[in-house]
């Protein structure tokens, strides 16, 4: 489902009237979608015992909190600076590099429940890529 949310707000962002600062936006973003999270875990009885988190676990939160930053941000800016079916070529590469990644370094395993995932989120680009509207063509007065 969050492959196909991120595929419509993307391909509607020219649509709507967000902040100049790309940072601002990534700001927006994250706090929304993290309000999101906490209530579906919530709804699904999901709890966090934040005491028997490791340093590790912390470390790598604080890792994916600057590397989200980052990343949203640049994409945010790309999505006003650049045409869509451009911005969203990264996304056609990136499930396939992180399950590779994942059955090479931590020996994770190619499931169908993986394959099947992999389909929806290059299905969600390519819904993004196929829906950007193309100029029409100028024709010239008869």
């Amino acid at each position: 489902m969050s492959s196909f949310i991120w595929a419509y707000f993307s391909w509607r962002s020219s649509g709507f009237d967000l902040p100049r600062d790309p940072l601002t936006t990534t700001f927006y973003e994250m706090v929304v979608a993290g309000v999101f999270l906490i209530i579906v875990g919530v709804m699904t009885g999901q709890r966090i015992d934040i005491s028997s988190a490791s340093t590790a676990s912390w470390v790598a939160l604080g890792y994916l909190v600057i590397a989200s930053l980052v990343a949203y941000t640049a994409y945010v800016w790309l999505l006003g600076n650049a045409p869509m079916s451009l911005v969203a070529t990264y996304a056609y590469v990136n499930p396939v590099v992180a399950v590779f990644l994942g059955w090479l370094v931590v020996g994770e395993p190619i499931t169908l429940d993986v394959l099947i995932g992999v389909t929806i989120v290059v299905g969600g680009v390519v819904l993004v890529v196929s829906g950007e509207r193309r100029p029409t063509p100028i024709q010239e007065p008869s």
